[in-house]
């Protein structure tokens, strides 16, 4: 079986989310600079993908307690790299600083598109879900940087629940559900003023790419 740079980025990846960790949550705990396994570092100029440095990968399976033998088989899609498959469902993620790229959903509000990338969720996940990782500081200090928010699109939001709205074009959005009309999501801080890109929002009508969808878990 051929390696792709991809397919061990992928790999990787999975590790990582499996033990709440983000890409640069993984290059710290390894103490490599943050930006070491960024997605913006993984292509060449050609936008090839790259091949990680073999330091930098040892160093990061080290933190993971993962053995170079176990992840050449994660990578070639066995098992033995400390998670069993039957324990965890693939479902597509996404990076949030990502989630105002055009085209990341269908008609239906199901992830589609090249940009999503699978990823192993401990426990298992609901048929449908999604993950976003929280690979910036816009959400914190209620969720931190390295998190990951499982995301359910077709359950519908109760006054209340946590959600994620998501616009082509526009920074994503998360807050607490009020519903109401024109519905509206509050910030995640009651303290924090109802102003500005985190106060209140009222959420967007009639445009079809404005998506606001439940979030079930996250996993610090």
């Amino acid at each position: 079986m051929s390696i792709t740079p991809l397919a061990l980025w992928q790999a990787l990846d999975d590790l990582a989310f499996q033990r709440g960790l983000s890409p640069s949550g993984l290059a710290k705990a390894a103490g490599l600079d943050a930006t070491t396994f960024n997605p913006s570092r993984r292509r060449g100029a050609q936008g090839a993908y790259r091949w990680p440095a073999l330091s930098s990968l040892l160093a990061a399976l080290a933190v993971l307690n993962v053995s170079l033998s176990a992840f050449a088989r994660h990578v070639e899609g066995g098992e033995g790299a400390g998670v069993s498959q039957r324990s965890s469902r693939l479902i597509p993620s996404l990076y949030f600083s990502q989630l105002s790229s055009n085209s990341l959903f269908d008609e239906l509000g199901h992830p589609a598109g090249l940009e999503w990338e699978p990823a192993a969720i401990p426990g298992g996940a609901p048929a449908g879900a999604y993950a976003v990782r929280v690979d910036n500081a816009m959400l914190e200090p209620v969720i931190r940087e390295g998190s990951s928010l499982i995301v359910l699109p077709d359950l519908p939001p109760r006054l209340s629940d946590r959600v994620l709205l998501a616009q082509a074009g526009q920074p994503p959005h998360v807050g607490i559900w009020h519903g109401g009309s024109p519905a509206s999501i509050a910030p995640l801080l009651e303290t924090l003023q109802d102003s500005g890109p985190q106060g209140q929002m009222i959420v967007p009508e009639g445009p079809p790419a404005v998506w606001v969808h439940r979030i079930i878990m996250i996993t610090l």
